[in-house]
């Protein structure tokens, strides 16, 4: 049956994963942390389904049901560690794996009610997919405590998370609902077809993150910082920070970094910068990098991949898609055109 190999491929494609997030070191510590820890929850999960179903181990079926119910604040964690502080994080640790203790307590009294714990596991997932929902709808400058260049592929996998998380709720009912009709080979089927459907979305969200493709968003802007004056004022700042003191050549600047240095908070220099320039803090910075790459192309006779890091680009394919999408040429091409024209 497809769920045998599927269940423990997906296993090892979450190992995979959690073995990423672990050398994932422009993240802080904390949520590099938060992130191996989710990925090895689903990695045990998706062995202890793949064991059930392909061996009939049923002794560890206890572990396998609770398991979501720490899973899903795992998932919002992982991700509200990039947008707030070290010690606020480690709040909401406490918070919401608190709760997760609460339901897996609640989940094994003796409660005379068809459907307790599917309803149980079901709300855990509900809550924190509209949680998951509510951060992503903030934007990508949300993730103020990551590197700028990493906030599209933040929110691509956060899109992600959503996604799977809302398929979990509705299949699970779906499941649950055939195994009260005790049609377990239909549920076994319906468990198989899900683990294929989760390793397609967690295999794409692999090569988002070994890829390093970064998405680009536009940030939503609330409420107002204060006049246009102020705005601008912020704006020139920030250009000032980036360019005079090259704060812009450091690959690992996060917006909180940035907002620091300006002496304002993250999410005015975010308003600030959407209101003025029509683009997030992320688009920002690539625009001031890509201006000095652009310089050293025309004045220097600098290898291009030297040119890419010394503007900061970390990565050779993110530099060359953004330069081109900016100057309508890769960068080799731009060069040869701009000198030739001397």
């Amino acid at each position: 049956m497809i769920s045998i190999p599927v269940s423990f491929l997906l296993a090892a494609v979450f190992l995979s994963l959690g073995i990423a997030a672990l050398n994932w070191r422009s993240l802080p510590s904390v949520a590099r942390g938060l992130f191996v820890w989710l990925f090895g929850l689903l990695t045990l999960e998706a062995a202890l389904v793949g064991a059930r179903f392909a061996f009939g181990v049923v002794e560890l079926l206890t572990v396998q049901r609770v398991l979501p119910v720490w899973i899903a604040p795992s998932v919002y964690l992982a991700f509200v560690s990039l947008t707030v502080s070290g010690e606020r994080t480690r709040q909401l640790v406490v918070l919401n794996f608190g709760a997760a203790a609460i339901v897996t307590v609640a989940m094994h009294l003796p409660v005379p009610v068809a459907g307790y714990v599917d309803g149980l596991i079901g709300a855990s997932y509900a809550v924190y997919a509209l949680a998951l929902a509510r951060l992503w709808c903030l934007g990508p400058d949300v993730f103020c405590q990551a590197p700028t260049n990493k906030s599209g592929l933040l929110r691509n996998l956060l899109s992600f998370s959503i996604l799977i998380m809302l398929a979990t709720l509705l299949i699970d009912a779906f499941v649950a609902y055939l195994f009260a009709q005790q049609s377990e080979v239909a549920a076994a089927l319906a468990i198989s077809l899900a683990s294929l459907f989760f390793l397609v979305l967690a295999v794409g969200a692999a090569f988002g993150v070994l890829g390093a493709r970064f998405g680009q968003s536009r940030a939503k802007v609330e409420e107002s910082v204060g006049n246009d004056a102020q705005r601008a004022e912020i704006v020139d700042s920030a250009r000032k920070v980036l360019v005079d003191q090259e704060f812009f050549r450091d690959p690992s600047l996060t917006l909180t970094r940035l907002a620091r240095r300006v002496g304002v908070p993250d999410r005015d220099l975010s308003r600030a910068v959407n209101a003025v320039e029509g683009v997030n803090v992320s688009q920002f910075v690539n625009l001031v990098r890509l201006a000095e790459a652009e310089r050293l192309l025309v004045t220097t006779d600098e290898p291009v991949g030297r040119i890419q890091e010394r503007a900061g680009f970390l990565t050779r394919s993110n530099f060359y898609r953004e330069f081109q999408k900016a100057y309508g040429e890769a960068p080799g091409a731009y060069r040869k055109n701009a000198q030739s024209s001397l």
